[in-house]
């Protein structure tokens, strides 16, 4: 098969040629034979639909062309670094050192589970529930989510302080439901489990008892823990208690060995506990459950958290269900992606520093932040025209757009990960020393004002964030890339293309999470009784419109599971074609391939979402994620919007899809 045009301009991306032209739509995934009223995502991407995905992939797009762009710009880095006499302490020597240990898979098979003798012997002489306690404690602090998961986070009711913070996790399996379903396909992940738990065990020469112990006392921890769309509510998951309401709020739990096993200081009188009755049930788990099974839990958890770095046999069993049963990938990524990954996560602004200046102009920067700059101008200009909301809340709610902050492409400030430690040394003692360096770090913000500086993804990163507590959105140089991005794209395919990373994430500030947040980044509500109501009345309309997709019989989206998502989609897609109307009015619009600006503009947007994608993976989004598949992601955005049936005249085949009329922005 011929590379389309903007395949050929990846290539040439790949090796080296940055200059090279990309063209803003790809003329040549589309199926101009499909009707765009009736199936927008198979005309915009029908030709696509026919490309094989990848055997180590679950899925293949828009994102991996953009992910492969980026991983081949640093591979170049650390394989350059690791060839480099870089001096100690440097950003240099610390991507050698780590992307060498990663490398070095006969050093990595050798050494085995050895490294983690230490947390197995303390797992094993575990003899009281105070010891289960301090052994969750010290595997949360290196990172291993058991029991429950710990973070430091910006306090929701009063954003500029941090506050620690307990929320319901440890499960092995996707999420809650996983354990209780009783159609075939999980009844069989269960099964499959169990079998991969025994293997895992069996492959790190441990003997902690049956593998079925662990999957019972998941399933006892999950029908203690919230469901996933109740997960989604600020407020019902938010309950600031100190020592002592924490102490009544879960009786059975061994608090104090727990602090002083996760090193929280004695000063911290506060915790946020986000599901009470969560903690509340854990603790008495601790004195029901027999010892012997939590010991092959925390086994297991252990074990799993770190299987990537401790030998080819335990990866491959990690990949044989993870990987395969759940997503349906065939086959791992090449050893040094995977590393890339375990590098990028530790000291990814390391990396970022050397990755923009490669992959992100000044000029680019400036462009990205000018098309922010029409974006907030168009939802502000929605805001102050839309009639169901009144004059209080508009007033809000342009107070919060103005105190709205935009974060493109990297960081002002480096962080400085030199405390970290990494050195020649066994690959999971570095990826232990990133760990505790980031508790550390995290735990270190406590008593200080929290920092509107820090970024929480690195620049290299294909992905976006909106941050409700600092009321800011952060764009990385990484999503900021051809095809989703060119500045020498035409406006049209750059502002549909990025409706669903700018237009999205400033939209989930007034999604039905992010509404509820002020323009300081408090957990507030500002809104009249009468406007909410007016709110969420047609917020209900958009979760009907999507419980009625059903992608495999019998499975349909969950509309209230993932309805902040379906808002930002759909309410970014229509801000963005507005702040493109702004920053293109009165420049000419002509017709390209056949298509008018206001058409290439939609084909953009559904192109940014260009995917084929395995059943199995399509499957585990349904039943685990808030977002909807790709595929939905456009076909619900665009039926939504009377903008698009303008730019598209014709009878769609799917009435239901339609019923919402998406006025609130």
């Amino acid at each position: 098969m011929h590379p389309s045009p903007r395949a050929t301009a990846a290539i040439l991306l790949l090796a080296g040629s940055l200059s090279a032209a990309t063209p803003g739509i790809d003329a040549g995934f589309m199926d101009r034979a499909a009707a765009p009223a009736s199936d927008f995502y198979r005309f915009a991407n029908g030709a696509f639909d026919r490309q094989p995905i990848p055997p180590e992939r679950s899925s293949s797009g828009v994102n991996l062309e953009i992910d492969n762009r980026n991983r081949a710009i640093l591979k170049e880095i650390l394989e350059a670094c690791a060839r480099e006499a870089a001096p100690d302490g440097t950003p240099s020597q610390r991507i050698r050192d780590f992307y060498r240990s990663g490398m070095d898979q006969a050093a990595i098979d050798k050494a085995g589970v050895e490294p983690l003798a230490p947390m197995l012997k303390a797992i094993r002489a575990a003899a009281t529930p105070e010891d289960l306690a301090r052994l969750m404690g010290r595997l949360n602090h290196l990172g291993v989510t058991a029991g429950f998961a710990f973070g430091v986070e910006q306090d929701p009711r009063s954003s500029r302080a941090h506050l620690p913070s307990v929320v319901q996790g440890g499960l092995g399996l996707p999420e809650r439901e996983f354990y209780f379903r009783q159609d075939e396909t999980t009844r069989d992940q269960r099964a499959a489990y169990v079998k991969h738990i025994a293997r895992m065990f069996q492959l790190a020469g441990v003997k902690p008892g049956p593998a079925a112990r662990v999957l019972a006392l998941e399933t006892r921890l999950a029908k203690v823990s919230r469901k996933l769309v109740d997960l989604r509510d600020p407020e019902a998951n938010y309950h600031k208690l100190d020592r002592k309401a924490l102490a009544a709020a879960a009786p059975g739990f061994p608090w104090a060995a727990w602090f002083q096993a996760v090193e929280l200081p004695a000063s911290e009188a506060f915790v946020d506990v986000g599901q009470p009755e969560y903690v509340r049930g854990l603790g008495r788990l601790l004195h029901q459950v027999p010892l012997a099974h939590w010991k092959a839990y925390f086994t297991y958890r252990l074990l799993s958290s770190l299987s990537p770095y401790l030998g080819s046999d335990l990866e491959a069993e990690d990949f044989a269900f993870y990987g395969k049963k759940l997503t349906g990938s065939q086959e791992m990524r090449p050893r040094w992606e995977r590393v890339l990954a375990v590098v990028d996560g530790a000291i990814g602004e390391d990396l970022g520093q050397l990755y923009v200046q490669r992959a992100f102009s000044p000029q680019a920067k400036a462009k990205v932040q000018e098309m922010v700059k029409f974006h907030l101008q168009a939802l502000g200009a929605s805001i102050r025209r839309a009639t169901w909301m009144g004059d209080a809340t508009k007033e809000q709610a342009l107070k919060k757009l103005a105190s709205l902050h935009a974060k493109v492409g990297y960081p002002d400030a480096w962080r400085d990960y030199r405390p970290m430690g990494v050195k020649p040394q066994a690959y999971v003692l570095n990826v232990l020393a990133a760990r505790a360096f980031e508790s550390r770090r995290a735990l270190a913000k406590l008593g200080r004002p929290v920092d509107p500086a820090e970024w929480d993804m690195s620049p290299q990163t294909n992905n976006a964030y909106y941050n409700p507590s600092l009321n800011e959105i952060v764009l990385p140089a990484g999503i900021l890339q051809p095809p989703f991005f060119d500045e020498r794209a035409d406006d049209a395919s750059n502002y549909g293309e990025l409706s669903s990373t700018i237009g999205h994430e400033l939209l989930h500030g007034f999604d039905d999470q992010g509404s509820q947040f002020d323009a300081e980044g408090n957990m507030r509500n500002w809104w009249t009784p009468a406007d909410r109501k007016a709110y969420e009345a047609q917020t209900e309309a958009v979760v009907r419109q999507y419980d009625a997709y059903e992608p495999f019989p019998g499975v349909h989206v969950q509309g209230r599971q993932t309805l902040g998502e379906n808002l930002a989609d759909i309410g970014g897609l229509k801000i963005a074609l507005e702040a493109w109307k702004l920053a293109s009015a009165g420049k000419p619009q002509p017709v390209v391939d056949g298509l008018t600006a206001e058409q290439r503009f939609f084909v953009g947007f559904a192109q940014s979402w260009r995917t084929n994608m395995r059943p199995e993976l399509e499957r585990y989004i349904l039943q685990s994620d808030v977002h909807c598949p790709a595929r939905l992601r456009v076909t619900g955005s665009v039926a939504a919007l009377p903008e698009f049936r303008a730019a598209f005249p014709g009878t769609p085949s799917d009435r239901k899809a339609t019923d919402a009329q998406f006025t609130l922005w």
